[in-house]
């Protein structure tokens, strides 16, 4: 028999699941970071929702292991982050670390994690160097990097939309840049000419500048989200430049959350991510009725939730395979990760940590009333590197405001 404790101490909510068969010595603490208040709370609450979830169907199956999950605020902030995923160790007793959510926490944790050897599973944060030229043995993630999904974004471009000259028009900073990044290299690998980039501050919301003078292309990519997002497509609209260049955007610039307000106008828009809610397969279907169950259907279950939701029982499998809460094994057990029934579709993990996935090409479409992503086309397998060898890929720097080259015929890309 288990039973369901809730309690809260100041900003850390404890949430566990509690067998009276099981002894002390028997628990596994795992803790669970993501900003669940600020500007960012959104991404943290939707992780939570989904460890929540994934909570439940755990306590079914921990084999009389006493289950403890507590909840961090990371706030969206670096140092917090830092402080929060001290405080696991050296006062909460924590066995294995669940998030960070954000590019710059999910940084600032790997830092941390690097030279306290805690087991980690990032859920959310995509700073591809987190699996890549910074990654140590005891990080895995749950989800995906910047570029991944764009790989294949970039080589549909060319082949399935036959759009070879591309303006993009992006938020400045690192995540677009990692997008770009990976567009650019599977684009111009796939026959494509060459993507112009105008980049803006984040929080802009007047682009009558950038629209009066829009070069002209086959079609735009919109490479950002959020309120920037929302705003340069209904301008973008408003301008009338979609009747002669189409708008297609990045992974996260059709997101579901947006949509009612982009309206009709959003239909036939076109993008690409390792996860999207149209799935019909067996497994998203009971994982997304799951969620409604307990969350509301009102509530759609977005990639933090399902990347909370898997980065939760990649943590309790590796304890069970392991059969201990000690490091070594559970890092070990960790990066054997294969989940062939995840809800987003099958995934295991590279060898540097990062799952080897579908990414799916979705469309908006309407679906019983609603405006929703559906997927029309998806690429099996697909790693953190693409196609590239991952040894050349991370010899090539970073990707950055101006690298990779916009010129597919830039010696760079022979």
């Amino acid at each position: 028999m288990k039973t369901l404790r809730i309690a809260a101490v100041g900003g850390i909510s404890a949430l566990a699941l509690a067998s009276v068969q099981a002894h002390a010595d028997d628990t596994v603490r795992i803790g669970v970071i993501g900003p669940t208040s600020g500007v960012f709370s959104f991404f943290g609450e939707q992780q939570r929702m989904g460890v929540e979830l994934a909570i439940e169907e755990v306590g079914d199956r921990i084999n009389g292991h006493n289950v403890e999950v507590e909840f961090y605020d990371s706030q969206g902030d670096p140092e917090v982050t830092v402080d929060r995923l001290r405080a696991m160790e050296d006062r909460d007793d924590i066995d294995i670390v669940v998030g960070p959510v954000l590019g710059s926490t999910g940084m600032a944790g790997l830092e941390w994690a690097s030279g306290s050897g805690m087991p980690t599973v990032i859920s959310y944060s995509a700073p591809e160097d987190i699996t890549m030229r910074n990654r140590v043995d005891n990080v895995v993630r749950a989800g995906w990097t910047g570029a991944q999904p764009m790989f294949a974004f970039g080589e549909y471009v060319v082949e399935e939309l036959g759009h070879t000259e591309i303006v993009m028009v992006g938020q400045d900073y690192s995540f677009p840049y990692n997008q770009i990044g990976g567009f650019l290299k599977s684009f111009c690998a796939a026959g494509g000419e060459s993507v112009e980039r105008i980049w803006h501050p984040t929080g802009t919301d007047d682009y009558s500048s950038i629209l009066a003078t829009l070069p002209e292309g086959d079609a735009v990519l919109y490479n950002g989200a959020g309120s920037d997002g929302l705003a340069f497509f209904q301008q973008y609209h408003d301008f009338g430049i979609h009747e002669r260049m189409p708008l297609i955007g990045g992974s996260n610039f059709y997101a579901v959350g947006d949509l009612p307000q982009m309206g009709d106008d959003a239909i036939g828009g076109v993008s690409a991510l390792q996860y999207v809610e149209g799935l019909e397969t067996d497994n998203f279907l009971r994982f997304r009725d799951a969620f409604w169950e307990m969350h509301g259907e009102d509530t759609m279950p977005l990639a933090p939730s399902e990347h909370g939701y898997v980065a939760f029982h990649m943590a309790i499998d590796a304890v069970e395979v392991a059969g201990t809460t000690e490091r070594e094994p559970v890092i070990a057990a960790l990066r054997e990760t294969d989940m062939p029934d995840a809800p987003r579709g099958p995934f295991h993990l590279d060898e540097y940590g990062n799952p080897v996935q579908n990414i799916y090409i979705y469309e908006v479409q309407e679906r019983d009333g609603r405006l929703v992503n559906v997927p029309v086309e998806t690429y099996e397998n697909v790693s953190q590197f693409g196609p590239f060898d991952p040894e050349e890929y991370m010899a090539n720097d970073p990707d950055s405001r101006n690298f990779p080259p916009g010129d597919c015929s830039d010696p760079f890309y022979d």
